[in-house]
Formats: C-alpha cells, sequence, structure tokens
C-alpha cells in the first residue's frame, strides 16, 4: 500500500523531505519509482494501479503543472473505479487559494501544513487506516487501564483534566497499544507522535527532537541551521520554543508521547529537572497536552504530581482469545488445548503470543507446542536487561525469587524476607511495583509480573529453602486472621511451600489442586533438582493417573536421575494415556541416556513412523549417530534439523560438535561463532573448549573451560567434565585429581560411567594402566564403547608389562583378541 505523491518539479526539495521520512516502500516519488526513459503516461498509470492514497501537494507550480492536472486525472479516474481509498490535498504555499484546487479534489481532505515530518506521519496514519483489517493490531483485555486512564484525565473530584499523564509497565506489554485505541476517545486525535528520550539527552536534545517533528524546513542543510540555533539559545528560551512546538503537535491533531530510552527518569525515579520545567508550562497552555510512557511509576518525590496508569500483562483468558485471533489471521489451525498451553508459556506478554504465531508459521504449530524453548527464551532476553537495569538490593532479589515460584504472597509473608526495617522494606516493595517487577493482585496480595519469571531465575537463579521458610508463618497468620475472601490462591501457594519444604502442617493446612502437583514436577524438572522431581512425579500421577504430561515429567526425571528401570516400568504404562510417537520418542530418550545408541535409533525410528516430526527428534538422531561413529548419517539428520530450526542453540550446538568430530575446523568455527549469540555463555565456552581441544590449541581450550565453570556453575555438571579432559590432556594431573574428587562428591549418584572414564583417564595420563583397568570395573555399561576402548587402552600397555605374572597377561591378550575393531580411548569421546 503506498502513497502517491502528485507535485511540481520545482517543489522537489521538499517533497523529496517528505518522501526521506515516508520511505521507498511507503510511497511512489518520481525520482526513485520512475526510471529515466520512461514514458512517463504509462509509468504514471503503472504506479497508479499500486496507489492507496492520492497526495496533492498544492502550490502555485503544481496548479499550472501539466503532469500534475495528468496525475490528478488519473486519480479521479481510479477514485470511480474504487482503486483509490483516499485522497488528501497539502497546501504548502501560503499564497494558494482554496478555490484554486481541481473540483473533485475540493471533497476531500485539505491541510494547510508547511512541516515535512508533520505531513509524512498524517500519510502514514491515511495509509493505515486504509489498510485491511487482518494487517492492524490486535488489542484485547484493557478495560481496566482505559478506564484507569479515562479516570486520570477525568478527575472523579472535578477538578481541571491533567496536561500530563504517564503510562508505565514492562517494555512491550501493552502501553502504546492502549494508546492507539483509545486517543481519538480520549483526547480527540487522530494519531500521536514519539519523541524518544535517550541517556545522555538534555532540554537541548528535546528541542532539536520536537523541532524535527514539527517545524519546516525542506532539506538537511536547513534542519542542521535549526538545531544549530537552538543549540546557542538561553536554556529559557530553550524550554519556551519546546512548549511552542508541543502545542503546535496537538494543534496538528497529534499527541506528543515522550518515551524513556533512558533519559527521561534519575536514578531515584524523579523527572529530569528540566522536563518538570516543560511540564509546568505545559500546565499553563490551553488545550496542550504531553503523555510521558515508562517502565517505571514516577516517584512520589518528583516535584511535581503526575498521575500515572499502571499497564499489567494480559490476563489468560485475553491472550488465549488474542493467540486465537492472531493464528486465524495468519491462517493457522491452533487447536483449544494447545492455546491453553501456550498461554501459559506467554505469561500474558503480547509480544511473546506475536512471536510464538511466527514461530508456528515458520516450523509448524507441532513443533511449537512440543518445544517451547524459544518462546521462553524470547520472553527472558527481552527482560533480563530491564532487571539488571535497577538497583535492587540482596533482599530485593531473594523476593522477587521467591515470588518467581510462588506467587500471590501477603504483603507480611513479603516483609518477612528482607532483614531492612519494615518501614524499609515498604520503601523496597514500593520500589520493586514502581518498576513493574511486582504486581499488586486484589489490591491485597504481591505478585511477580508474570512476563519476567523466567528472567529472574536465569539473573539470579530459584529461592534458596531458607528464604522460603521464612514465609511459611506469616503466610499462615494471613490465612487464619484475615477477613478477606481470597484466600484460595495463598492456599494453594501455602500447600506447595509445605510440600517443597516438607512442612506437614503447612501443606495439611493448604489447600492444593490437581494442578499444583503438576506444577510443583514441572517446576522441579526445569530447576534440574531430578530427585524431587521423582519424588513429586510418583505423587502426581496417584492424583492425575490420566495426565500423560505428568507421567512424561515423572520419565524424563527418572532418566535424568539413571532410574533405568524404573523410566522403563512408566514408560511401559504410558499407553494408552499418551500417542505411540511420543513413547517411542521417550524409549529413545531412556536408551541415549543410558548409552544404547542403536536402541535409541530403532526407537526414535518407531517414533518417526508414527508420525514424530521436528528438529527434537532429528537432532536425537544426529546425537546416538555421532556416539555410534556412524558420522554420515549424523550429518544428514543434523542437516534436516537446521533446516527446521537453523537458529536453535541445541541444534547449532550438535551441528558443531559433528563437525568437530568430522575434523572440518572452518565450518565447526562457523557453528561455534553461531553459538555464541544464541546461547548461555557456560555453554558455549563448553563448546568452544572442545573445539580448541579437538585441533591441539590446549591453552584456549583450558580458558573457555574455566570461563564455562565459572558461568555455569558448581551444578553445570558438563563444564566440569570438559575442565577435567583438558586438564587430564595438558598434564596437569594434580588439579584434574583434585577437580575430580570435588566432582564425585557433589554428583555422586549421576552420570557414573563419565565420572568413571574421567578416573580411567587420569590413572593413564600417570600411566597407572592397572589402576585404570581395575577402575573400568565400575561402569555400569560394560558393552559401551567407552568401557571397551578403555579397556583395551589398559590391556595393550598390560599385556606387554613383563613384570606382571604371564599366565595374568595372557588373560589380557585373550581379551584384547575380542576387542578388534574398537578404538582406544579418546577424551574427545568422553561425552557428558
Amino acid at each position: 500500500m503506498k502513497a502517491f505523491l502528485s507535485h511540481s518539479s520545482i517543489d522537489k526539495e521538499f517533497v523529496r523531505e517528505v518522501a526521506n521520512k515516508l520511505g521507498r516502500l511507503s510511497c511512489i516519488f518520481d525520482e526513485r519509482s520512475f526510471s529515466s526513459g520512461d514514458n512517463f503516461k504509462e509509468a504514471i498509470e503503472e504506479h497508479m494501479e499500486k496507489t492507496a492514497v492520492f497526495i496533492f501537494f498544492a502550490t502555485k507550480s503544481s496548479l499550472e503543472s501539466f503532469w500534475c492536472d495528468f496525475e490528478i486525472d488519473q486519480a479521479f479516474y481510479m477514485k470511480l473505479k474504487a482503486k483509490l481509498s483516499s485522497a488528501v490535498v497539502y497546501i504548502i504555499d501560503e499564497s494558494v487559494d482554496f478555490s484554486l484546487v481541481p473540483d473533485w479534489l475540493k471533497n476531500t481532505l485539505i491541510k494547510h501544513e508547511t512541516s515535512p515530518a508533520v505531513i509524512a506521519r498524517d500519510i502514514v496514519h491515511h495509509l493505515n487506516k486504509s489498510t485491511e483489517e487482518y494487517q492492524r493490531p490486535v488489542f484485547l483485555g484493557r478495560t481496566s487501564e482505559r478506564e484507569n486512564l479515562e479516570e486520570a484525565l477525568n478527575p472523579i473530584d472535578g477538578s481541571l483534566s491533567p496536561s500530563v499523564i504517564s503510562l508505565f509497565g514492562l517494555p512491550g506489554v501493552g502501553r502504546r497499544s492502549l494508546l492507539k485505541s483509545t486517543i481519538k476517545d480520549l483526547y480527540s486525535l487522530a494519531k500521536y507522535v514519539e519523541i524518544e528520550l535517550e541517556a545522555g539527552d538534555d532540554v537541548y536534545s528535546l528541542c532539536a527532537k520536537l523541532a524535527d517533528i514539527i517545524e519546516p524546513y525542506s532539506c538537511q542543510d536547513e534542519l542542521k541551521d535549526i538545531v544549530n540555533e537552538i543549540n546557542e539559545l538561553e536554556e529559557s528560551k530553550v524550554i519556551k520554543r519546546i512548549v511552542r512546538n508541543i502545542s503546535n503537535i496537538v494543534s496538528s491533531g497529534e499527541l506528543p508521547v515522550i518515551v524513556d530510552a533512558g533519559g527521561l527518569l534519575e536514578d531515584n525515579g524523579c523527572i529530569k529537572e528540566y522536563l518538570n520545567e516543560v511540564i509546568l508550562r505545559v500546565n499553563d497552555e490551553v488545550d496542550t497536552y504531553i503523555l510521558l510512557v515508562l517502565t517505571r511509576r514516577i516517584s512520589h518525590e518528583n516535584s511535581i504530581k503526575i498521575d500515572s496508569v499502571s499497564i499489567e500483562q494480559l490476563s489468560d483468558k485475553a491472550t488465549s482469545q488474542l493467540l486465537s485471533k492472531l493464528s486465524q489471521r495468519a491462517e493457522l489451525v491452533i487447536e483449544a488445548d494447545s492455546i491453553r498451553e501456550l498461554t501459559d508459556y506467554i505469561n500474558g506478554y503480547p509480544p511473546a503470543a506475536i512471536f510464538a504465531v511466527k514461530q508456528a508459521q515458520i516450523y509448524s504449530v507441532d513443533a511449537l507446542v512440543n518445544d517451547k524453548r524459544k518462546l521462553t527464551q524470547f520472553s527472558q532476553k527481552r527482560f533480563i536487561n530491564h532487571i539488571q537495569d535497577h538497583d535492587l538490593n540482596k533482599s530485593d532479589i531473594i523476593a522477587l525469587q521467591v515470588l518467581s515460584g510462588y506467587s500471590p504472597l501477603s504483603l507480611n509473608a513479603l516483609l518477612a524476607l528482607y532483614s531492612e526495617s519494615d518501614s524499609e522494606a515498604h520503601d523496597r516493595i514500593y520500589e520493586l511495583i514502581d518498576c513493574s517487577l511486582v504486581r499488586v493482585q486484589d489490591g491485597q496480595l504481591y505478585k511477580i509480573a508474570d512476563p519476567i519469571k523466567g528472567s529472574v531465575n536465569e539473573v539470579f537463579g530459584y529461592a534458596k529453602n531458607d528464604d522460603l521458610r521464612k514465609v511459611i508463618d506469616p503466610l499462615k497468620m494471613y490465612i487464619s486472621s484475615t477477613e478477606e475472601t481470597k484466600k484460595l490462591e495463598l492456599s494453594r501457594v501455602l500447600y506447595r511451600l509445605g510440600f517443597v519444604l516438607n512442612d506437614r502442617t503447612a501443606s495439611q493446612q493448604g489447600i492444593n489442586f490437581k494442578a499444583d502437583y503438576i506444577k510443583l514436577l514441572e517446576s522441579a524438572y526445569h530447576q534440574r533438582r531430578y530427585k524431587d522431581a521423582v519424588k513429586l512425579g510418583f505423587e502426581t500421577i496417584e492424583h492425575c493417573g490420566d495426565s500423560a504430561k505428568a507421567r512424561t515429567f515423572l520419565i524424563k526425571a527418572l532418566i535424568q536421575d539413571e532410574k533405568w528401570d524404573s523410566a522403563q516400568k512408566q514408560i511401559d504404562d504410558l499407553y494408552p494415556t499418551d500417542s505411540y510417537k511420543n513413547v517411542y520418542y521417550l524409549q529413545g530418550f531412556l536408551e541415549r541416556k543410558r548409552g544404547e545408541f542403536q536402541k535409541a535409533i530403532d526407537a526414535f525410528s518407531k517414533s518417526e513412523a508414527h508420525h514424530r516430526k521436528g528438529f527434537a527428534l532429528y537432532r536425537e538422531f544426529s546425537h546416538c549417530y555421532l556416539m555410534s561413529g556412524d558420522l554420515t548419517s549424523a550429518s544428514k539428520y543434523i542437516d534436516k534439523a537446521l533446516d527446521k530450526q537453523p537458529n536453535n542453540n541445541q541444534v547449532i550446538d550438535m551441528a558443531a560438535k559433528i563437525s568437530i568430530r568430522n575434523g572440518n575446523e572452518l565450518v565447526a568455527k562457523k557453528n561455534i561463532d553461531k553459538l555464541e549469540l544464541l546461547d548461555s555463555p557456560e555453554h558455549f565456552n563448553l563448546r568452544l573448549s572442545a573445539f580448541h581441544m579437538a585441533f591441539n590449541r590446549n591453552p584456549e581450550s583450558l580458558e573457555a573451560a574455566r570461563l564455562s565453570v565459572k558461568n555455569g556453575g558448581p551444578r553445570f555438571f558438563s563444564g566440569r567434565v570438559q575442565l577435567i579432559k583438558i586438564l587430564t590432556r595438558t598434564g596437569n594431573v594434580l588439579e584434574a585429581e583434585k577437580e575430580m574428587s570435588a566432582l564425585n562428591s557433589d554428583f555422586s549418584r549421576t552420570k557414573n560411567d563419565v565420572r568413571v572414564s574421567l578416573s580411567c583417564s587420569i590413572a593413564i595420563e600417570k600411566n597407572d594402566y592397572k589402576t585404570a583397568f581395575d577402575l573400568s570395573d565400575r561402569f555400569l555399561n560394560k558393552s559401551s564403547d567407552q568401557y571397551k576402548g578403555i579397556r583395551k587402552t589398559c590391556m595393550l600397555s598390560l599385556s606387554k608389562n613383563v613384570t606382571i605374572p604371564y599366565e595374568e597377561r595372557k588373560k589380557y591378550k585373550s581379551e584384547l583378541n575380542a576387542l578388534n575393531g574398537i578404538e582406544e580411548l579418546s577424551l574427545d569421546n568422553v561425552d557428558s
């Protein structure tokens, strides 16, 4: 949809500035759209076919122009054929009389305007109006916020409407959408214009930005002169010019909206002093308004009182409606059950709903529903910076950690998490609310802002049990004593806390639904508390035996905890509550985890035969073929996974592993460079260390391994394994042994065969083949290539050691003969 800019060549400098602001995709401007040598009449007719809005710049020159007359006639014919949605005349020459405008254009919208920026925004407005319904933003579930905005603009005490109000909330949560939907009704204005205040902006910057929006100029040199002129003014005159420009913007039918991009507020939440002065002056003007858009509430200590309206996340109902509407518009069929499931991951955050539908369009609805990691990562990455931007103290962080898993809480429970005095703690909690990190529910309970929940855990981790215990008693007290009727949610929180902390009194006093069991189970699994997840899983299926989701999480937790037999029994019981494609997929996951790669491939093949698709399945195939030594098949399946998910961190990580094993350094480096952008620092450095190690750059490998452990922390098993591998490779045996001892202590019941492989490797590095040989007996899976490779390496040495009795050496030689075709131990093949 484009606007045709009809003008005289004499006015080209001015119109070019309008075209520059519109951009090539939004307008037809002769010097860009027409090629030299074109038949002008044919070119005009051809471009008029693509026109939605006809724009005529009325000047003495254009009214006398043959070509403008021809364009006006063509536009009239397009209007008759109903192919032109609207026409607008801009009189940019004050000497032009209305009577000189061609007759049919007299019935269109005619405006006197001399600012290219204002005209460009107005044209965009008309283009948007001509856009079909499916292209317009979807706006749902903002009734209460709209009412609050109306109330702020029409005070119930009968006082005058404020000239300045603010909207605040999380980035992307819908502040602008609310504005777009209400501006016409509330302000009687057709549109709004944004002015961003960035870090470092001052009164002169604001004045220059407003001048660009409303003051007339015809070229870049004139704009530079305007900015230079502003910079030479006294501050009082700059403020006066700012207020005049704000008034002129409103007069042109637009609402000026100042958006905080780091330059609107001081660190204490107060508005910059020069802007307070601007606001005072605006308050004295008639019919002049500003709206401020921020991510936090303006501090009550600000020298001017400004009404603020909080924009919170969408309700579950509105989120589901939004998903449904967006999917219909994209011509996607998303079943009601899938929409309900996705709603939990979107957390009331509109951009995540839009992202989800786009992902479904690219990768299929099934891929989105079965693997929601990209959806989770999308929101987390958006909010991590927002969380880190605020000056949070230790108590604030603990409060956010607890609320991220146990919302809502009563005020007395939240105060119990603060080491400060109650008055100081109140101020800190108000600050969290003002920064849109915490919201007040039903006027009495405190809840994490749902969109940031995952980001809190990503930045700060999960709440410690000692902190969770602090809220138990205050919560019990509140539930027992309060007269408030809304106790159900608090009682469910109390139950979950009691369950996690093994506090029977709390869990018995609380109330639980089936959903609470699943919520506890899912939370434990995602926190990698696999033993807790196993315990929760068995209790959950007692109460929710028909839930395939609950049993799936239990199976995955059992597999991660290496409870192979129990996992197998649960898989056997899974059907008919779940489909064969999922049953076989879980079977393959079990077989891969216990090192039975051919059995895993067989199970994944059956899952695929039952119509399981997607990158996760192909990645599993590639992993199994890689570990089996079939690099051709591994490469084939990772290519299929990359076709489905070219920017998925786990897929790219597997592609890096395969290219490293293939010895293809250039491809491996390309994948690892991508991984740096898409994955966490610990996982990126883990793969980078493996890359350098494979190509014999040991110092670089050691440095990356140390960074991986530093970033990942003590629970990052794979990072610690890689560090031990490269320490062993580089002959740092003492440090490797120390790290190995710590790993065995911290993961005494996890990844037995990986830990045994590392212990054997260290012994082999010390040339202590007998110890390595004896240690290998601790392998659980004695059919694995890793076990056989260690045995072969040891026996090749032991069978030649003449200090060992001949009869014993004969046994070694006999076992060696059975290991023909098996590769010796390679640290590169120790996979965590």
